[in-house]
């Protein structure tokens, strides 16, 4: 099992490394799939996630599976074939994106992780990436009037 190195971007830092301009490239290739398959569907109301939940199955790959625990998210993604010095992670305190060959794929997170504590193992063709939450995230109840 190989410990992959993650480079860490805090919020409030500059998104200028060039894996951000990559991700943004594909994310426009992702926003015009999914419009030519929402044009291919007679522009009808009702599918817009599917078709762009499709549209990133096209552009990204490959297929990831995503566990939320109680105290963090698991990613996991099959790189079959690669070497774990060809992998590079990098982490925001709302996306991870990873990056090997032929393989440029982004998650986005529904909450922030804690950087400081985030780690990825690469064994056997699986990446394995924990990201923790951040702590003392409450819930808020907030009360509706009748």
């Amino acid at each position: 099992m190989s410990n992959l190195k993650i480079e860490k971007v805090p919020a409030g830092e500059t998104r200028n490394l060039p894996v951000f301009a990559e991700v943004d490239r594909l994310m426009e290739q992702v926003s015009k799939e999914a419009y030519e398959l929402f044009a291919r569907r007679g522009y009808e109301d009702g599918c817009d996630l599917d078709d762009w939940l499709a549209a990133e199955r096209l552009v990204f790959s490959p297929d990831t599976e995503i566990v939320e625990t109680g105290a963090d998210y698991q990613v996991r993604m099959p790189l079959a074939g690669v070497e774990p010095a060809d992998i590079s992670v990098t982490a925001t305190p709302r996306e991870l994106i990873v990056k090997a060959i032929a393989v440029l794929r982004r998650v986005q997170l529904p909450a922030d992780i804690a950087l400081e504590r985030l780690r990825a193992t690469f064994s056997d063709g699986l990446l394995t990436i924990i990201a923790p939450k951040v702590s003392g995230t409450a819930v808020i109840e907030v009360p509706v009037a009748a």
